[in-house]
């Protein structure tokens, strides 16, 4: 019995692994470009392989035959038709993100079924005395209640992870008559240090809509708060917009994201100790027509410019000291 357990939990480590050295494989031939996306694609693995931890015995039971090529041939099938399910049941879950995947999710999720299988096919049916049709039965129509529980749970871990690690609450005070992006820099030493008024780090939005403070970025559940501060120091509560098409007086979180650094071997990449790490927000004005195209074109491009000589100079400060 240990020794059973012991082999379905090695072929789900496997099954992971073969994932994971496929992932690595893959990017090395884009340059790296994705990697991004190991973390994503080993979170959604875990669930499938755990699943046929569970029921990839009894799946390999079915088709119990002594012609080994027939044999592999169904483990290869059995193999697509897994993984092809499991992409449509992870779609549920992450809508048309699914599509944001920079590696070949189905492919990959294939190849480490197959070599689940295969290993539980070559290690584990062994030692089988005896088959029960109806049980088998039944752990095999559990497999997708299995996965649906594995991800229900590992969102959930996820979840609490996210709060116990949240970022420190932040405040906004904005210029009244500011409209248009705001940008956060992180992580620069000669940036401002934020003052925390009652247990809040308080960001003080210059007119140019740009901040550079010294505190790193840090991903999680955010309890931001807006406030738009008249030339008085008076503060009016700002309302949260929830897209674009909102386009009433307030502040709507756009993003966080990089500007690349350089990297030894010449190329850029947001994992140099050189990139600019930033969140971006969207101040509306309230007009129904506040910015053409054009308009929004020209602010993308001078808060990209700021960023990138106030920065430099921020650095340059920073290396004379």
């Amino acid at each position: 019995m240990k020794r059973s357990i012991i082999i379905k939990v090695l072929s789900g480590l496997l099954n992971i692994l073969t994932c994971l050295i496929g992932t690595l494989v893959v990017l090395s031939f884009q340059d790296w470009f994705g990697s991004n996306d190991i973390y994503p694609l080993l979170f959604w693995t875990i669930p499938l392989s755990t699943g046929l931890v569970v029921s990839g015995k009894n799946i390999l039971t079915l088709f119990r035959t002594q012609n080994r090529i027939l044999r592999l041939l169904l483990i290869i099938l059995t193999a697509i038709l897994i993984p092809f399910a499991f992409v449509y049941l992870v779609s549920m879950f992450l809508g048309s993100w699914i599509n944001a995947f920079s590696l070949p999710i189905f492919h990959l999720w294939i190849v480490g079924t197959f070599v689940q299988l295969l290993f539980l096919d070559l290690f584990l049916l062994k030692i089988i005395k005896k088959i029960k049709p109806i049980k088998t039965l039944l752990k095999i129509v559990i497999l997708p209640i299995t996965i649906i529980l594995t991800i229900i749970g590992m969102h959930m871990i996820s979840f609490l992870n996210a709060y116990l690690t949240r970022p420190e609450p932040e405040t906004f005070l904005i210029p009244d008559n500011y409209a248009g992006k705001i940008r956060i820099v992180y992580g620069e030493e000669c940036g401002v240090n934020p003052l925390i008024e009652n247990g809040r780090r308080v960001l003080q939005i210059p007119n140019s809509g740009l901040l550079i403070i010294k505190p790193k970025f840090k991903a999680g559940i955010i309890d931001h708060e807006y406030y738009f501060v008249d030339s008085n120091g008076n503060r009016t509560i700002a309302n949260r917009n929830n897209g674009y098409e909102d386009q009433s007086r307030g502040v709507q979180l756009s993003g966080s994201g990089s500007i690349g650094g350089a990297m030894p071997d010449g190329s850029s990449s947001s994992e140099s100790p050189l990139a600019i790490h930033f969140t971006d927000f969207y101040v509306h004005s309230g007009s129904s027509n506040e910015f053409t195209n054009k308009e929004y074109t020209a602010q993308e491009k001078r808060i990209d410019s700021l960023t990138r000589a106030s920065v430099k100079d921020y650095r340059k400060k920073q290396k004379a000291q």
